[in-house]
């Protein structure tokens, strides 16, 4: 297994650099630490900084351009640092998004912290790591500066029964076959009046022994599924993700957007057509 850890060198970053880490062990993957370095030519002031770069003295111009070059350096060995001596590092020029999407495809796991920067975090998943988790095919682990977890020895997987999430299911007992962790399936009743116990009949039918308990609870997805969590021991929540060409629709709507924003426990989200 491939796994890519994107690394803004953040605090939250570094959490999830851990949790890459510690699955890198499980799994025997290869781990591949990345940061993307935008150039003053991809920026949006790109032909003012450029003109301006031309007009000065010479001299000056080569004084940025040795000081540029040797910042590159500092990042690359930080980098080496990071991926630690059985992972490999890349400073990659570019914008970030594009960058990022083109190695995820490379990839069969991204591991990235998760942390807003736009006022639409009240709405939906903010930064770079939102927009990933929404335009890749690869499953993407996010965990959010809040997280306390460095080791991943069991899953929650939240099941509505629908395709997303059975895609989900499946990606998660490949892991935990390949990584020794312990599963388990849980499924949300938001309507009061459904069946519980059919709920748990499905939930048998669709773990088929391979988890080591179900949960069935009522209520509200976002808050009932760290709960689950919490009480169950797990060490992250797999959700799925439905894909609707370039764009990805969650597997319980907008509101599984903001279990990924307010989760103190990492969500693994797994795409599927």
């Amino acid at each position: 297994m491939r796994i890519l850890h994107p690394t803004d060198f953040s605090k939250t970053a570094e959490l999830a650099r851990i949790l890459a880490h510690d699955l890198q062990a499980r799994l025997a993957a290869e781990l591949h630490v990345v940061h993307v370095l935008p150039r003053y030519d991809d920026a949006g002031g790109a032909p003012y900084v450029r003109a301006y770069l031309d007009s000065i003295d010479a001299m000056l111009k080569q004084r940025i351009d040795a000081e540029q070059a040797a910042e590159e350096q500092r990042l690359r060995q930080r980098l080496r640092e990071m991926a630690g001596p059985d992972g490999t590092a890349e400073l990659v020029p570019g914008q970030p998004l594009p960058e990022l999407l083109r190695l995820a495809a490379e990839h069969d796991l991204v591991v990235m912290g998760a942390h807003g920067q736009s006022p639409l975090d009240d709405v939906f998943l903010g930064g770079t790591a939102g927009r990933v988790v929404r335009r890749t095919n690869t499953p993407v682990l996010t965990a959010r500066d809040t997280c306390s977890v460095t080791s991943i020895r069991r899953l929650l997987v939240a099941s509505d029964f629908r395709q997303a999430s059975l895609a989900a299911w499946g990606f998660a007992t490949e892991l935990a076959l390949r990584a020794g962790l312990k599963l388990v399936l849980a499924h949300v009743i938001e309507n009061g009046d459904a069946d519980a116990s059919h709920a748990n009949t499905q939930l048998e039918t669709l773990a088929a022994g391979r988890a080591e308990r179900l949960a069935v609870r009522p209520g509200n997805p976002i808050e009932v599924l760290p709960a689950i969590a919490q009480d169950v021991g797990a060490d992250a929540i797999v959700v799925g993700l439905r894909r609707h060409g370039p764009v990805a629709g969650l597997v319980m709507g907008s509101r599984a957007d903001a279990l990924l924003r307010s989760s103190s426990v990492p969500i693994l989200s797994v795409p599927t057509r």
